[in-house]
């Protein structure tokens, strides 16, 4: 009861603010860092009206800083787009351990990624 006291008293603090709750998960690649923590969020934030079982990420690159590429869709299901291509981007990332690790060619239209090594940039989680 003691935890689900504290939970309301920053809920109902927030909604004071014109906010809600929300779990934020934060990756930094240059850092080597992963968190998770319960933030305060603008009601009008995209995380603050995206839909129940929608998940919603958002990269803050060096040409996405001030308005950084959001990706949202379903979390459960076959068609999970939002964690699926999350999923994909830091496969990527963790064979860019170096500038000549994954390269970029150009055939006709399309664009395609080649890996050249397997050696990740993040360290993978739950191993020792």
């Amino acid at each position: 009861e003691e935890v689900d006291a504290q939970i309301k008293k920053r809920v109902d603090e927030a909604k004071s603010r014109g906010c809600v709750l929300r779990h934020v998960a934060n990756i930094n690649v240059k850092e080597m860092s992963v968190g998770i923590k319960l933030l305060e969020v603008p009601d009008h934030h995209v995380f603050a009206v995206n839909p129940p079982s929608c998940e919603c990420v958002r990269f803050f690159t060096h040409r996405h800083m001030a308005y950084p590429l959001t990706i949202q869709g379903p979390s459960a299901g076959a068609d999970s787009t939002a964690s699926a291509l999350l999923a994909e981007l830091l496969q990527l990332m963790r064979g860019k351990s170096s500038p000549r690790s994954v390269a970029l060619s150009r055939t006709g239209s399309s664009a395609s990624l080649k890996s050249s090594t397997s050696v990740g940039l993040l360290p993978q989680l739950g191993k020792k």
